[in-house]
């Protein structure tokens, strides 16, 4: 009989794990609010269970007969699978406290700061005087984002006083909707972004494919990433450099096991870490580390919530290519009326994978956050230009067509 996994989250950042652990033949149940998620028809078995409800999951895992539970690329669901994971004596990668520090951006920032770690100059604000406070002392443009968040939500750039007050109050309503009652105001970095993308080995990060992170232009939200792409195009010692800066913090923070997506700046003000997450990145980063190194990830986050030494210690088990890309599709809002184009898409040489998130009916919503993308491809290719040419050619071929609401 095969195992029996419970999986929180079946959305995008789902998907690839899903399909993994069905082609390894374990029996996955698939727990979301959302019915027609993408990932959904990958499951055995569905639960409408909201990602985020540590009481309902706990009970899904007994009245299921799952005997391990797992989760990728999602803050929410990270939280809550390492609640219910201790609560039920399952297996996981990390434990709350961890999680905890890797996701209250203050708290972040401390443990930074008390291991050596290079962050921009920051204050937690429970007021609007305080973070005025705090730009008159490094001036503008900051950087406001709320103390507990994902996907960019709430996250904004300020230029002025006319932009700081709005942008603190939306950061505030998002601290408060995770219980946290401060806004982290930040010094803006010029620079360009990366992601280390790598696993905790015996307390140390190890990293497997460093991406360059491309974002969408604007200030608010600021930061939602359209593509993650690699080779970096760093030159070696620079590649190290921001490598070595994702491992400090790693352990500055306590990570000692599992997954680690790591964000950095590089820029003419030196390497900063902004973000240390315990997991993998939620944009088909693992996908995009897998076509580069070889070395799977997900399998290794199914060995773990499976005690399964072998395959949490896997390494190489895929071709390598010279180039890889996840680029993401930006719907116009609206309800959809038709998709077309994707079977075209996967055919194309070099594609891996094409998917539209939102259903026939469904809606596409305004580009407020990370989960409002609309779909995907997946490419690889001899370089990194190959790569990105194969993914633009993809992207072309996918039709979404919306109704814009009345």
């Amino acid at each position: 009989m095969s195992a029996r996994i419970v999986i929180v989250g079946c959305g995008f950042p789902q998907l690839s794990l899903i399909r993994l652990a069905r082609r390894l033949g374990f029996h996955v149940i698939g727990a979301d609010m959302n019915e027609r998620a993408v990932a959904v028809p990958h499951c055995n078995d569905f639960a409408e269970v909201s990602t985020n409800d540590v009481d309902a999951l706990a009970a899904l895992v007994r009245t299921s007969g799952a005997t391990a539970i797992t989760t990728s690329g999602s803050e929410v669901a990270l939280k809550a699978t390492a609640d219910v994971a201790a609560r039920t004596g399952l297996p996981f990668h990390a434990d709350p406290e961890t999680i905890r520090r890797c996701q209250e951006k203050d708290a972040m920032r401390a443990a930074y700061e008390a291991g050596g770690v290079a962050v921009p100059p920051f204050r937690g604000c429970g007021t609007l005087e305080e973070a005025q406070a705090f730009v008159a002392r490094v001036g503008y443009p900051i950087v406001v984002k709320p103390s507990r968040g994902w996907g960019q939500r709430g996250v904004a750039r300020c230029d002025d006083d006319g932009d700081l007050a709005p942008a603190f109050e939306a950061a505030r309503a998002h601290s408060a909707s995770a219980g946290l009652a401060t806004v982290v105001v930040e010094a803006w970095l010029e620079g360009r972004e990366y992601s280390v993308n790598g696993w905790i080995e015996d307390g140390v990060l190890q990293s497997y494919c460093v991406t360059e992170r491309i974002t969408v232009p604007g200030k608010q939200p600021l930061g939602v990433m359209v593509a993650e792409v690699t080779p970096s195009g760093l030159e070696a010692a620079s590649e190290a450099r921001v490598v070595e800066e994702a491992r400090r913090g790693a352990k500055a923070l306590g990570h000692l096991r599992g997954p680690c997506y790591s964000q950095v700046a590089l820029g003419p003000r030196g390497c900063f870490l902004f973000e240390t997450a315990a997991r993998m990145g939620g944009g088909f980063d693992a996908d995009v580390t897998l076509l580069m190194s070889g070395v799977d990830l997900y399998r290794r986050v199914l060995g773990v919530a499976l005690a399964d030494r072998d395959l949490e210690t896997s390494a190489v088990t895929a071709e390598k290519h010279g180039g890889a890309i996840a680029k993401f599709l930006l719907g116009k809002p609206g309800i959809v009326r038709r998709i077309d184009g994707v079977e075209a898409a996967r055919k194309l040489p070099g594609i891996v994978d094409a998917e539209v998130f939102v259903p026939l009916g469904g809606r596409v919503h305004p580009l407020t956050d990370s989960a409002k993308r609309a779909g995907y491809v997946l490419a690889h290719g001899t370089s990194r230009a190959a790569a990105e040419a194969t993914a633009d050619a993809a992207l072309a071929t996918l039709v979404l067509e919306t109704q814009p609401d009345a």
